[in-house]
Formats: structure tokens, sequence, C-alpha cells
């Protein structure tokens, strides 16, 4: 079990008046027992841990909770408790990641959650787009924002009147302006270039406290580098052993293809869209969801479909569609559709909210959603997810199983389900729920925390009817970890490079990528030379991933060994055998078809498709440059047979 961990890095300077009130407030709303009632064991703890660090004069500092575990509740409490018996009440800022949280954390009524059911004596407003009057929440106690909204509150232009009856208009920092304290919902969410900017120019003085079940925005920027001081930590498997989060059965089924996915990593680690795009129209991986959708309604459970972005959006339209076509039998034993609504960004604020309405009355039986769900979205209702999205953010995998974890008024436990792709060698590894739980391995169906009998054998036979159905990965392996590890042990490349001392000498090693830039050495040739030449490659690291890399010396000593590219005609005569060049090809192509836009690149995938033999390939070089110490450099030219050529003309013709 995890420790409660009280705030680590301590100020240096004594804690200001303000901070001082602020405690004193805390520690007497305490000793009257304020919430005692409400607070559950752990919030509590929370609360000392808080005492702790403003004892310890700290001004910035964060918890770190799993989604559901009562966050809202805690910073609620302690709007509350800061301004508990206080002549002045200090003006607290509550910074939220969406509208639809903002509204959440006001609350409508007392059987709200949020300030309306656990503060309602406070006097709260809103400040963002929808809000019908902006300034109107500004004067209120607390005033509850938005992220994208905290920029416009940063530069708030304010128009004054002079003497003359001149206005003057300039940009004010509103945060800086009013607020006493600032509380950071879904905390790492103030990592982005904007909001970071914004909390580091916040006064020094001002007491900020993030919220978060995930601290890392992502691999490489973690909560701590803003707000330093850890003030509670309660990880996700512990809150679901203290019965704070209901149990969960992870669950990972193979995708229905034997295709090794190749996924592009972008700046932040995490899977490109462009590259997930392949999966959007998958039909048989589309139809396994839908199918394992079905039957887990059919056995009373309401699934959540976590789908890919991009292609304006198509995927949970897509999957709703489908899973639409899907019959359950109703109360009476009468066939029905099943109910399913697709939930993207594009839909308001205020329409989601309804859509969310009709899931917990039971008249919508599922949702298709892309990110919308990952962050304060709560369900009494969902227990299943089913991850039709690759990941490789640690965050949107631990934001989107949080949201089936809620406790279930008939103690009913969650699944969690992964569609596993097969990962190409070159290409990351997808999280994994050993991951999200931080262990190293997790048998495949078996649950973390204990199952209510009532539902034990229902829930064995489901998983037993999905796993004959698609099989099963045996056992589930926190590979990204494991992956996110290795990266650590491994040099970085730079431009292109990484230097490896070995035996005392600086070897170079270039990625696949810079040997074609420079040396035009492509695919076919690189394989050529990692399966004849015995090229020595080394595993180096570029940004979030680990890729190959090759002695770029013995490169070039083998292109200087190839047979020098003499031409006859379109091509080289090599024996009895015609070749033409890659390159020739692409001219070729160009001159033929003027609409064709043929890269290298593309003559190259599509080779790849013809070339049934290696007796279709010859390697040649061309002379490149001569060095300052008279060293001949060259590039290498990929040539195949005169009929694979004609095959790959034709096949840009037919595209």
């Amino acid at each position: 079990m995890t420790t409660p961990t009280p705030s680590s890095n301590p100020s240096t300077h004594p804690a200001s008046s303000l901070d001082v009130r602020y405690l004193h407030n805390l520690e007497q709303y305490i000793a009257d027992g304020n919430k005692a009632d409400i607070l559950y064991k752990h919030q509590k703890a929370i609360i000392k841990d808080t005492v702790e660090f403003l004892r310890g004069g700290n001004k910035r500092g964060y918890i770190e909770a799993p989604t559901g575990t009562g966050k809202t509740v805690l910073f609620v409490t302690l709007a509350e408790a800061f301004s508990y018996q206080a002549e002045k009440p200090p003006k607290i800022l509550v910074v939220t990641p969406t509208k639809d949280l903002v509204r959440q954390t006001l609350g409508g009524s007392s059987g709200d959650k949020g300030f309306a059911g656990f503060a309602p004596n406070m006097s709260v407003g809103t400040f963002y787009s929808d809000t019908p009057s902006g300034l109107r929440g500004l004067e209120a106690q607390v005033t509850i924002t938005t992220y994208a909204s905290l920029v416009k509150l940063a530069a708030t232009p304010i128009t004054t009147t002079d003497q003359q009856g001149n206005q003057h208009t300039k940009l004010v920092n509103m945060v800086n302006e009013r607020f006493d304290i600032i509380f950071l919902d879904e905390g790492h969410k103030a990592l982005g270039a904007s909001s970071r900017r914004i909390v580091n120019d916040i006064n020094d003085e001002t007491l900020i406290i993030g919220f978060t079940a995930t601290p890392d925005y992502h691999a490489s920027r973690s909560l701590e580098s803003l707000l330093p001081a850890l003030i509670h930590r309660l990880d996700l498997k512990e809150a679901i052993e203290l019965d704070m989060l209901s149990s969960v059965i992870p669950i990972a089924i193979p995708a229905p293809t034997t295709t090794a996915q190749e996924f592009s990593i972008g700046a932040l680690g995490e899977y490109e869209n462009k590259s997930l795009k392949q999966l959007i129209h998958n039909r048989s991986r589309n139809q396994m969801v839908v199918s394992i959708a079905t039957q887990l309604i059919k056995a009373g459970n309401t699934p959540i479909i976590a789908c890919i972005p991009g292609d304006t959006m198509a995927h949970p339209h897509l999957l709703a569609d489908m899973l639409s076509e899907q019959y359950v039998d109703d109360a009476d034993g009468i066939p029905r559709p099943i109910r399913v609504s697709a939930i993207t960004s594009s839909i308001s604020a205020a329409a989601r909210q309804k859509i969310y309405a009709e899931l917990e009355k039971g008249t919508i039986d599922a949702l298709t959603y892309i990110d919308v769900l990952t962050e304060g979205w709560d369900s009494q209702r969902a227990n299943v997810i089913i991850n039709a999205r690759p990941t490789r953010s640690l965050v949107s995998a631990r934001q989107r199983t949080g949201r089936i974890l809620r406790n279930k008024p008939d103690n009913r436990p969650a699944l969690a389900i992964d569609i596993v792709d097969l990962i190409a060698a070159n290409t990351a590894p997808q999280v994994s729920m050993a991951d999200i739980f931080t262990l190293k391995t997790i048998t495949n169906g078996s649950a973390i925390g204990a199952i209510d009998p009532a539902h034990e054998a229902p829930m064995k036979k489901s998983i037993q009817a999905i796993f004959k159905h698609y099989g099963a990965v045996e056992t589930i392996i926190n590979n990204y970890t494991l992956y996110n590890e290795l990266l650590e042990t491994l040099p970085h490349l730079t431009r292109g490079q990484a230097s490896i001392k070995q035996d005392g000498k600086v070897r170079t090693f270039a990625s696949a990528g810079r040997l074609f830039t420079r040396l035009n050495v492509d695919s076919f040739a690189l394989e050529y030379l990692k399966q004849h030449e015995n090229i020595d490659v080394r595993m180096v690291r570029r940004h979030h991933e680990a890729i190959e890399a090759y002695d770029e010396e013995q490169i070039q000593l083998y292109l200087a060994n190839l047979p020098n590219a003499v031409h006859t005609g379109q091509g080289l005569k090599v024996g009895d055998k015609s070749y033409v060049s890659l390159n020739e090809l692409v001219t070729i192509i160009r001159q033929k078809y003027s609409f064709s836009d043929v890269t290298y690149r593309t003559v190259e995938i599509i080779a790849h498709e013809v070339i049934k033999s290696d007796e279709d390939l010859y390697f040649t070089k061309r002379f490149r440059a001569r060095t300052h110490r008279g060293i001949m450099l060259y590039t290498c030219q990929t040539m195949v047979s005169i009929a694979v050529g004609q095959s790959i003309v034709e096949a840009c013709r037919e595209e």
C-alpha cells in the first residue's frame, strides 16, 4: 500500500501572513469537525498532508489521486476551509480542462457534487466563453474557468476613461490582479505551453495546488516541474484495494489481423493520428469491437468505446452506426435495436450533458467517443471500456480507464478491454493495463480487487465467451514501461547521428533516414548491406522511440566496393539481364504521366509489392564527392529488372 507522502520540497522562506492565515483557518476548520461525516479516510489524510504542506512554507504543490476518489470534494472542502471564519475570505480561482467540468464543479443543486452540493453558502461564478457575463463570475469569491479561458484571464482588455473623456484599453493579468488561491483541476493540463507560461508568471505569494490522476503531461514533462511539492499520492491499485473504486478485470484481445502495424510517434510520444487512420475503416477490427460490445450489453453491462481520431471524427460514428444495427431483448423479451450515441468535441457541452443523463437513466446502452470522456466525466452506469484506439500516452490510458471505475450501486465490477494490435518491431509498443497499474504482468482476465460473488459467474462467462471467439493475449506485460526503461539507457540521436565510444574509438552510427538523405541508401540497399556485409547495428534513442542506427563508416566503405553505375540507354545491362534504377523510374513516370506527383518513396513502396526475388535487384554506386583527405564518397543506386520496372510504371498509371 502506498503511504501518503507529505510535501518533500519545503520552501526555504518563511510562510507569509496570508499563508499563516490559510493555515490557521484550515486547522480551525478541522478542529471544529467540519465535513468529518462527509470526507473519507483518504480524503482526511490528504487534508492533513495539506496542513503539513503549508506548515513547511510551500506555495506550489500537487495532490495525486485516481479519478473517482473525490478530488472535486477535496478542493471544494479546501476552498471552504481556507475561507473558514475569515473576515476577508480569499479570492479563489478553480481551473478545469473543459466546460463540462466547469458545470460539474459549479453544481446545480444541493444534490450535486461541486460547490452547490458541498459548499452551498460560498459565492461561486464562472468565466468561460459561454458565460453570459464573464465579469460577473469574477466578482464572486470563487471563479471557475477553463484552461483555454485562463489565457483570456491573463490578458483581459480593460478600458478606462481619463479626465478628458478619452478611452484607453490595456491588457491586464486578472489572474494576478484578483486571486489569492488557485486550484488546478487535472493539473497536468497546466503543462501545456500557454498554461505553463501563465502559471509561471503568477505572483510568488499566490497559493497554487494542483489535483491530478496523472501528473505526467507526456513522457518528458511532469507536473512536479511546475508544482514541485508532492502533497499526497494515492495510486490506482491502492484505491481499488481500499474499495474507493470499483474492482476491475483487465482483458487483452488480439486484433483480428496478422499484419504488423507501423505507427509514427509525435513530438509528445503519442502515436500520430495520421498513422492510426489506417485502422478507422478496418472492417474486421470494427466488427470485433461491435460484437464484443453487443455481447456485453446483452449481459447487462454498459460499455463506452474509445475511438480513433482523424478523418473528420468518422470512427465513433461508424462504430455507433454498426452497433445500432444490433439487437438486444427488452424487459419483456422483445428484440430492440441497441441505443448508442457518438460523443465528439463537435457536440456542444449542453448536448453532451443530455446524452450523459440518458445513459444514466438507461435509455442509452453505450457511447462511442473521441477524447471528450477522458477527463472529468463519471458514470454510475458505465462499467466497460473498450479501447479501440491504441495509445502510447500513459496519461490518456489512465484517464480513460478511470472513467469506468466509479463504484456502482449494484457492486458490478468494471471490465477494461484493450484491442491489442500486432506492432511492427520498429514501432514503440502501446500502453497496457500492466503499465496502468504499475505491475510487471497481469494474467489476462484476472481481477484487480475483490469481485462481488453475485457478479463473479456472469462476468466469468462473458469473458470466456470473448476469449473463445477472439482469442486472448496470454499475459499482459508492461511493455510500455520496459520500453521507456530501455530508452533511458540508449545514446541519443542528434541530426540523424549518434557517437558511440567502443574499445577506445568513437564510432558514428547513422539512422536509416540519414543514410537515405545523404547516401541514397534506401530500404532495399540497407537490407542488402545488413544481410551480406555484416554492418554493425546499434539501438539509439530518437525522441520517444528506439531505432536502429548503422556504422556510417562501414556503410561508406561497402558502397565504395559496389560496381559503378555505367548506363546503356535507360538502364544497365549485367550479363544477359537489364536493370533500371528507381531514380530513373521516377523520371520516366513523371514524363509519362504528367498528372503524377510520384516520389522516390512511392516507387520504393510499389517495388516492395512487386519484387518477388533477389534476382530482380542490383546495386551500384555513383560518385558523390572527394573529401579534403582525398577519400572518395559515393551514393548507392538501387536497380530493378526491366520487367519489374515496367510493372512499377504500370502500377503508377493505375493510381
